[in-house]
């Protein structure tokens, strides 16, 4: 089998494409002349690179030629935040990542794609509506232009999967968290490493949270899963507060930091009952112990 997979150079991709080795899956990548692909080596001989950009319809045609499914990651957002990237060049920003991604499903129509699963966010919902429960069919009013971005690939999506082109399988994960391959970029990094080395932390916030496996876990179950098609995914484990975080990490360290800060609490709660009946298994506080474990065992 072979799978196109854009945004295999980031943090969820490095997962994606270890799984998909271990599973002996050919992967068509698509990779702009900059990326760096030095912590994919290990997979290399199952990944093939198509150079280019999502904006670039002959490129999409070369990536998507003899692909059976799209996994479609990429986000381009030229060294900002996700949030801050939609704020700095709207029109460039629309044009690579909304057009582009709308380029990428019509290649996939047109070369015969059996399959288009699109990663979105959480962050297409925006406003919450107070009594209405928080699934997959909650109303979408983006509260940002990324969120509005997701949203409106969210749209197309459904248009070329009701119109009969291929099916197609879309998750809403919250933040991720794993170890990344730039070992700094780990989620809660700075609080663990201070930690660590029996400094004192001042904490605040916190969020909602999903592990990089799970996500990839959930990519896994709809491959090739006609059960999945035409279906939306929210991936969420559970709510966490830094100072939380925090606490595990000076438990785990056995270090005497002192922790100050307030604790934040969450304001409402994601419904996440039918990525369970996919058939993901969240980690819930466990997974969360385990992986500062294997974080502070890193730094």
């Amino acid at each position: 089998m072979k799978i196109a997979v854009t945004g295999l150079t980031g943090f969820l991709g490095h997962y994606v494409a270890k799984r998909f080795f271990e599973k002996d899956i050919q992967i068509q990548a698509l990779i702009r002349n900059t990326s760096n692909v030095l912590h994919l080596q290990d997979f290399q001989k199952n990944i093939k690179y198509v150079q280019g950009n999502l904006d670039d319809k002959e490129t999409l045609k070369k990536f998507v030629q003899g692909a059976e499914i799209v996994v479609h990651m990429a986000y381009e957002r030229n060294g900002a935040s996700f949030h801050e990237a939609g704020d700095k060049d709207i029109k460039r920003f629309v044009e690579t990542n909304l057009l582009g991604s709308v380029e990428l499903l019509d290649a996939a129509k047109y070369a015969g794609v059996k399959q288009f699963i699109f990663i979105s966010s959480c962050a297409v919902y925006g406003f919450i509506f107070p009594h209405i429960r928080l699934d997959e069919l909650h109303p979408l009013l983006p509260d940002s232009h990324y969120g509005a971005y997701k949203a409106s690939v969210e749209a197309f999506c459904h248009s070329y999967f009701l119109s009969k082109h291929f099916d197609m399988t879309i998750f809403r994960p919250v933040g991720i968290y794993g170890i990344a391959p730039h070992l700094a970029h780990s989620a809660w990094y700075n609080i663990v490493k201070d930690i660590k080395h029996s400094r004192d932390v001042e904490v605040s916030g916190g969020g909602k949270i999903v592990s990089v496996e799970e996500v990839v876990r959930a990519i896994e179950l709809t491959i090739g899963n006609k059960n999945a098609s035409g279906k939306i995914y929210n991936l969420s484990d559970m709510y966490i507060d830094n100072m939380s975080i925090a606490q595990i990490a000076r438990e785990i360290c056995g270090t005497r930091s002192i922790i100050s800060g307030t604790q934040k609490k969450p304001i409402n709660t994601i419904d996440n009952t039918e990525s369970k009946g996919l058939g993901v298994r969240y980690s819930g506080i466990e997974g969360v112990k385990q992986y500062i474990r294997d974080l502070v065992g890193r730094i």
